[in-house]
């Protein structure tokens, strides 16, 4: 038997009800553009990830079972505990992943098969034994992949730059990379698009981006890729986007000063992964109370009174709901998940009209 609900029982339990916070892809069209360093979104950015379904045909030494795998955190405990580990993390959890199996097919092969009841509780074992192993033979798979493309594509280098690009301004520096960038061998064709895309957007009003877009096109990047420099900024340049990119409009001098400082004292291995989202910063402000109605307006109701930012009764969402139009990534998801585990009282579930990398985000953007 089916209870009738309305929608304002729906959406009115404990006496609030979940906040709705509708965002547009084209208030931070970096994060799509930027290379990724975990493992479901390096997954979705080198290989591609569709319906939980990663194609690995033509890559070398990939037997013919392992051609396409499933990627599912509802059916894969491995995938579902390491999606947001990076990739240090993920290669040491592969070997132990690795580690245990090889124990377990040691263990089962100096079992004593004596008797018929022995027999037949090998034989149960046996299927679990078998899924395991292809559990394993696809991670390893998976990870040996990333890791040949991330070694052919000089993507370590690449993304240093992106993530230099993204997180802060020094423009002599900046140009003078980017243009041994475009002229090199070793950096392909779609990575310098990329650049030369997060280049413009960050020196928008101060770049030479003629002759930035010239070198470009002598680097190999084709004439229709090049043009995408001058879609981007009518999509999501400074007159376009609302304010948060770069920090404007939401960080202070003194929290500027901070992220710099732990940049630089956290390290080298932290340099591919500094860039945090718009989308982090607004969160960050809604549960604040600090959101300001004139940058993003709001529809509130009587039973609902989350009012423009401020909170005019103090109140916090338990739920926030973020839709974000136009697409959402990976990274993103990563930032929601990091935040519900760290257990603010605040749940957040995050939606999108699809989940870009880079290459369905640049699709997007031809069609404008």
């Amino acid at each position: 038997m089916h209870e009738s609900i309305s929608s304002d029982e729906l959406f009115h339990f404990r006496g609030m009800g979940p906040l709705l916070l509708v965002l547009d892809r084209m208030d931070d069209p970096v994060t799509p553009l930027l290379s990724q360093w975990t493992y479901q979104a390096m997954v979705h950015e080198l290989l591609g990830l569709n319906n939980n379904r990663v194609s690995l045909k033509g890559a070398p030494g990939i037997s013919k079972d392992l051609q396409e795998v499933v990627l599912s955190a509802s059916q894969d405990a491995f995938f579902k505990k390491n999606r947001h580990a990076n990739f240090g993390e993920l290669g040491e959890s592969i070997k132990h992943l690795l580690d245990d199996f090889q124990r377990q097919t040691q263990s089962a092969k100096r079992e004593n098969l004596n008797s018929i009841e022995d027999m037949q509780n090998f034989m149960e074992k046996f299927p679990q034994i078998r899924s395991q192993s292809h559990n394993v033979s696809k991670h390893v798979a998976l990870m040996g992949e990333l890791a040949r493309l991330v070694d052919v594509c000089s993507l370590m280098d690449v993304s240093q730059f992106e993530q230099e690009l993204a997180c802060a301004s020094d423009h002599h520096s900046h140009v003078r990379e980017l243009l041994e960038k475009l002229g090199s061998h070793a950096v392909q064709t779609p990575d310098k698009l990329r650049l030369g895309l997060l280049y413009a957007l960050r020196y928008e009003n101060t770049g030479n981006l003629e002759m930035v877009k010239q070198r470009m096109a002598q680097g190999g990047v084709p004439p229709d890729m090049v043009q995408l420099m001058d879609i981007m900024l009518r999509y999501a340049g400074q007159k376009v986007r609302g304010p948060g990119l770069y920090g404007a409009g939401y960080q202070d001098g003194f929290q500027k000063f901070t992220k710099s400082f732990m940049t630089s004292v956290q390290g080298v291995s932290n340099v591919y992964a500094q860039h945090n989202p718009v989308l982090l910063d607004t969160i960050n402000l809604l549960v604040k109370n600090k959101l300001k109605e004139a940058t993003h307006p709001y529809v509130s109701r009587a039973n609902n009174p989350y009012v423009g930012g401020a909170g005019a009764q103090g109140l916090r969402p338990k739920e926030i709901i973020i839709f974000m139009a136009g697409g959402t990534t990976f990274e993103e998801a990563t930032k929601v998940a990091e935040f519900n585990k760290a257990g603010n009282g605040i749940r957040l579930l995050l939606a999108g009209s699809t989940i870009h990398n880079s290459t369905s985000f640049l699709e997007e953007l031809k069609k404008l």
